[in-house]
């Protein structure tokens, strides 16, 4: 094995082996849990969730009240980004999908402020679950009325897999952060500055 000419210049190639092979490291492992070497599993992305089961999304003007129990409905289930909710209904009643809790609290769809409403022309409408955190939905037919009689319920969506991938021609960057920026920038800039002390030593 020919001799290493340069202490320096070994120290560095070593440092940036070392670096890249941590840099692999925790970019396979960034689902993993602390302390373990197993990465836990994803859920599915895109699961369809059909609002009140069989019930669908009525509103029962005999009984005065929501044809399902709603919020027991979503509390039964998990529910993650890119999630869909699946409303069976008719024209007689409305969906509002907002992160206002004030105007879920109020059955108040003009105060949901940037969500998204719906009245219904057809049997069945799909919402894609987008927000992460709590997410609020909810009738405000007759001014809130089958709300406050039933039509209402709140799901707290988790990370899961995220949303899916968007070319960053397809949408603007909703911070200060150019769209498309890596999550793992911060490891590709040190690997970069280790490859060029590595040179400079040399």
């Amino acid at each position: 094995m020919p001799a290493m000419g340069n202490p320096a210049a070994t120290f560095g190639v070593v440092l940036l082996a070392a670096l890249c092979t941590a840099a692999a490291a925790a970019a396979g492992n960034a689902t993993a849990s602390p302390g373990k070497n197993t990465t836990a599993p994803l859920p599915p992305f895109g699961t369809n969730h059909a609002v009140g089961d069989g019930a669908g999304w009525f509103f029962d003007w005999k009984a005065n009240a929501s044809v399902a129990n709603y919020s027991a409905w979503a509390a039964n289930r998990t529910f993650y980004l890119g999630d869909y909710l699946s409303f069976r209904t008719d024209t007689g009643n409305t969906v509002v999908h907002t992160t206002n809790a004030t105007a879920y609290k109020n059955c108040s769809g003009g105060m949901a402020g940037g969500s998204s409403g719906w009245k219904a022309e057809e049997a069945f409408l799909a919402v894609m679950l987008t927000s992460e955190g709590a997410n609020y939905f909810f009738s405000d037919a007759w001014d809130g009325e089958h709300c406050r009689k039933g039509m209402r319920f709140e799901v707290a969506v988790a990370h899961g897999r995220g949303l899916p991938s968007v070319p960053p021609s397809y949408y603007e960057p909703l911070s200060g952060a150019p769209a498309g920026a890596l999550h793992g920038g911060s490891v590709v800039m040190w690997i970069a500055m280790a490859a060029v002390f590595a040179v400079l030593l040399l």
